[in-house]
C-alpha cells in the first residue's frame, strides 16, 4: 500500500442518472487498491459529453447517490458542481475547485474506456499533469502504455497505464436501467439482477423518474437496431444535415448499438432537425426518445432511442467533441458515408 494512499481522494464524476451497484463496485474497487484512501462521487451538473441529453434534476442524482453509498467507509458525495453551476462543467475546473477543499492530493477516477479518450477531454495534459489518473478495467476497452502512446508521450504514457488497477467487471449501464425503467411502470424487475440498491429503486418508482410518455395504447413496432439507425439517418438526410454518419458500435459500447451523427449549419435547423428526427421515429415505430435533449447552449441535441443514439450539433460542437474519432476508426467512416449517400 502506498504510504500516503490514505489522505488521498479519489475525484469519481459522472451524471449518475441513476447511480447504480456498478458505481459502488468501482469505488470499493479503487478502495481496495490501496491507491487511494477516499472515493467522492461527483454527480455532474452539465457534464459536456451528455449536454442535449435531459438528466434527472441534479439534487435527486445527489440524493440517489447519498442512498448508493450509504453505510460504505472511505466514501462521500460532493455537491460541487451544483455550487459551481459550470455550463458545461469540465472535470480540470471542478478538480481544480475540488482540490482547494481539501487537505490531501485529489486523484482522477476514471473507467479503462474514459482513459483511452482521455486525450480528448478539456485541458487533457494539464490535468493528467496536476492530478493521479486512476483507472477502473472495463471489459472489451483492453489498455497499455502502447496504445495510450498513440495520444500522449511516453512518459505519460506509461504513468497513466502504471494507474490501472484491477477489479471485477461490471457489465451494468445507466442508459439501459432508464430504458427497462421506461418500458415498465414498476422497478423490481431490475432488482432481480441486483443494478440498483433497494432504496434508490423506491426513490425512483416514488418520484416517477425515467417514465415515458405513454403512446395513446399504441405499441412500439420491432425493429432492428441496424434499421431503426439508418431510418434516423434518412430523416436527418431529408432535413438536409450535412456529414451524416452511422457508427456501429455495439461491441464496443455497453450505451448502445449504433450511434447516428450529423450537423446541422445553425442552431434553428439544430432544433428543426431533432423534431423532425424524433416526430419520424414516433409515427413510424411508436417510439418514443427516451429522453430528448434540449440544447443547453453548447450546439449538441441528442435523441435517446436506447439502441439508437442520435447526435445532431453544429460544426463547432461537432469539431470541438470529435465523436467519430473516438468511436470509428477511418474505414468506419468511410463505409458509413458511402452507405449514406445511397440515399441522397
Amino acid at each position: 500500500m502506498h504510504n500516503t494512499s490514505a489522505h488521498r481522494t479519489a475525484f469519481f464524476g459522472g451524471s449518475f442518472d441513476p447511480p447504480h451497484a456498478g458505481h459502488l463496485g468501482v469505488a470499493r474497487g479503487a478502495l481496495a487498491s490501496g491507491r487511494t484512501g477516499t472515493v467522492c462521487f461527483v454527480p455532474a451538473y452539465a457534464a459536456p459529453h451528455k449536454l442535449g441529453r435531459r438528466a434527472a434534476p441534479f439534487a435527486d442524482r445527489l440524493a440517489m447517490t447519498e442512498r448508493l453509498i450509504a453505510g460504505e467507509s472511505g466514501m462521500c458525495v460532493s455537491d460541487i458542481e451544483q455550487r459551481l453551476a459550470y455550463r458545461p462543467s469540465y472535470s480540470f475546473e471542478v478538480m481544480s475547485a475540488l482540490q482547494a477543499e481539501l487537505a490531501g492530493p485529489l486523484q482522477l477516477l476514471i473507467g479503462a474506456d474514459s482513459l483511452l479518450e482521455l486525450h480528448t477531454w478539456h485541458r487533457a495534459a494539464e490535468l493528467v499533469a496536476r492530478f493521479e489518473v486512476l483507472t477502473y478495467p472495463r471489459s472489451g476497452w483492453p489498455v497499455s502504455a502502447q496504445v495510450l502512446a498513440r495520444h500522449w508521450p511516453e512518459e505519460t504514457a506509461r504513468r497513466l497505464a502504471a494507474g490501472i488497477i484491477s477489479g471485477e467487471f461490471f457489465e451494468i449501464s445507466s442508459t439501459k436501467i432508464r430504458g427497462d425503467v421506461a418500458k415498465s411502470p414498476e422497478t423490481v424487475h431490475i432488482n432481480k439482477e441486483m443494478f440498483l440498491p433497494e432504496s434508490i429503486r423506491r426513490y425512483i418508482d416514488e418520484l416517477k423518474l425515467y417514465r415515458e410518455m405513454p403512446m395513446a395504447d399504441e405499441k412500439k413496432i420491432k425493429v432492428a437496431s441496424g434499421e431503426l439507425a439508418e431510418f434516423c439517418a434518412k430523416c436527418a438526410d431529408e432535413k438536409l444535415a450535412q456529414n451524416i454518419l452511422r457508427l456501429e458500435v455495439g461491441s464496443r459500447s455497453s450505451v448502445t448499438d449504433w450511434y447516428v451523427i450529423c450537423t446541422a449549419n445553425s442552431e434553428t435547423q439544430l432544433r428543426a432537425l431533432s423534431s423532425h428526427i424524433e416526430r419520424q421515429v414516433r409515427d413510424v415505430y411508436k417510439r418514443r426518445s427516451l429522453s430528448r435533449g434540449d440544447d443547453l447552449g453548447g450546439g449538441w441535441f441528442i435523441l435517446d432511442f436506447s439502441d439508437v443514439v442520435v447526435h445532431i450539433m453544429t460544426a463547432a460542437a461537432r469539431d470541438r467533441y470529435n465523436l467519430e474519432g473516438l468511436w470509428g476508426d477511418g474505414e468506419d467512416r468511410d463505409n458509413a458515408v458511402k452507405e449514406l449517400g445511397k440515399h441522397r
